[in-house]
């Protein structure tokens, strides 16, 4: 609970406080910055996430070339995908919706969560 369904961090990692906003945000992200990734060429390739309104779906820490590719993402609360620092994440083809409706459910705009969280650079959405 108030987690992730798959982290990609390490003990030594330092997960940012994600309330943090402008230059509270860059100045913690710098603080945690290291010169060496966690976690090299991963590639997360057709899953299905549902994290049942208790945590995220995935959360990527100081991290480099990792692949999320056709990966559906649902009923999360914090964020489906978090991106903490490292480079070149690339997340592709996914879907990811914290309430699933077709038909017009009343909840359906009751969101609380974020679908993408990017903290770091050179990363792409496609």
């Amino acid at each position: 609970e108030d987690r992730y369904l798959i982290e990609l961090w390490s003990s030594t990692d330092a997960k940012v406080d994600t309330s943090l906003h402008g230059g509270e945000l860059t100045a913690a992200m710098n603080t945690n910055a290291q010169n060496t990734a966690s976690y090299e060429d991963i590639t997360l390739r057709d899953l299905m996430l549902d994290a049942n309104f208790r945590g995220g779906g995935i959360l990527v820490v100081n991290s480099l070339r990792i692949n999320i590719d056709n990966c559906y993402i649902s009923h999360f609360m914090s964020s489906g995908i978090m991106v903490q620092g490292g480079h070149e994440t690339y997340i592709q083809n996914s879907f990811l919706g914290q309430r699933i409706t077709a038909d017009g459910s009343p909840d359906e705009k009751k969101f609380s969560g974020v679908g993408i969280s990017l903290m770091g650079n050179d990363n792409a959405i496609t």
